[in-house]
């Protein structure tokens, strides 16, 4: 028979190895997984709170402040329902936005495929291109073949850029009758067939070649922000001449008027498509060209009305400005 005093110290020792195992036990088990957290803070919270960061107002959770407040889990599930009706929301905008350019950048050039057409008609009925400024549509359907070339280039989508290819057809047949009607058909010919290989030439450059070189991308670009610059520039001859005649003469309000209506509509689409800085600051300053001379043409109409122009002021030569 054991003393008592030895089944004491030998239950003592028994104490102490279930301690220490059970020590030990706990240490394998924090060095092989992460420690976890109090029975208190792993109990679960109702499933249908889990979706919501605010889950832990809702009544019934764990730790809960107002566990018993209704407002908490009346307003869970609406937070987390508004949350998405935002995103869908503000997702569906967008591609209405999107939508909506694509079709005013339609609109825009199926009105440029009319835009000069006015223009050609009244030159064509009055057999006189007075007023007119000859280096304004040249240089416009230069700076527009350049704009044309960056942006196919950039692959942007047509119908941010088509018009072009219709405004520098239309530009080239009102400088041609600008030239006919001012020194006739046989001074006219040699001009006529070296301009058209000029154009050609320099579209085969443009579209082909440049593209092709290392240094295409960078070259396209700058010449973008030139063609800009000819484009806003082939406006002033004729903002310049209108002031020096006194009246614009044979330029045509309809065509200043769309004019002002696609530079708007430029605006909006280049804002929603592309997001270029380059292409939205010439837009701009298009617009404000393009208004002065619809303003112009305004004045032009009022001074008709009022009897203050007659024939003979409107066609008073004046000498036509040169673009620098």
């Amino acid at each position: 028979l054991r003393s008592p005093h030895r089944i004491a110290s030998h239950r003592i020792a028994s104490r102490a190895r279930r301690r220490r195992l059970a020590m030990a036990m706990a240490m394998r088990a924090m060095s092989s997984s992460p420690p976890r957290p109090p029975l208190r803070m792993r109990m679960k919270a109702p499933r249908r709170h889990l979706s919501s960061p605010l889950h832990c107002f809702a009544r019934g959770a764990p730790g809960a402040r107002g566990r018993g407040s209704p407002g908490f889990a009346r307003s869970t599930k609406p937070m987390v329902k508004s949350r998405r009706s935002s995103a869908v929301t503000a997702a569906s905008a967008s591609g209405v936005a999107e939508t909506l350019a694509h079709v005013v950048g339609v609109c825009v050039v199926t009105g440029a495929c009319v835009r000069s057409l006015p223009q050609i008609l009244r030159i064509h009925k009055s057999r006189s291109a007075k007023g007119l400024s000859l280096g304004s549509f040249t240089w416009e359907s230069i700076g527009l073949t350049l704009v044309l070339a960056y942006n196919v280039s950039r692959e942007y989508p047509l119908s941010t850029y088509a018009e072009c290819i219709a405004l520098v057809i239309q530009d080239v047949i009102v400088a041609c009758q600008i030239f006919y009607f001012r020194h006739g058909f046989a001074k006219s010919a040699t001009p006529f067939a070296l301009s058209a290989v000029g154009g050609v030439a320099m579209c085969a450059t443009l579209f082909w070649w440049l593209p092709a070189q290392p240094f295409g991308a960078q070259a396209l670009l700058s010449l973008n922000a030139a063609a800009g610059l000819i484009v806003n520039g082939s406006r002033l001859p004729q903002i310049v001449m209108n002031f020096k005649r006194g009246n614009t003469g044979e330029l045509s309000w309809v065509t200043q008027a769309l004019n002002v209506c696609g530079s708007i509509a430029r605006i909006f689409t280049t804002l929603t498509l592309t997001q270029d800085i380059l292409n939205l600051a010439l837009q701009v300053t298009g617009l404000l060209l393009n208004g002065t001379l619809l303003a112009q043409c305004y004045r032009t109409i009022q001074m008709r009305r009022s009897g203050e122009l007659v024939d003979d002021d409107v066609d008073a030569v004046v000498e036509e400005p040169k673009l620098a």
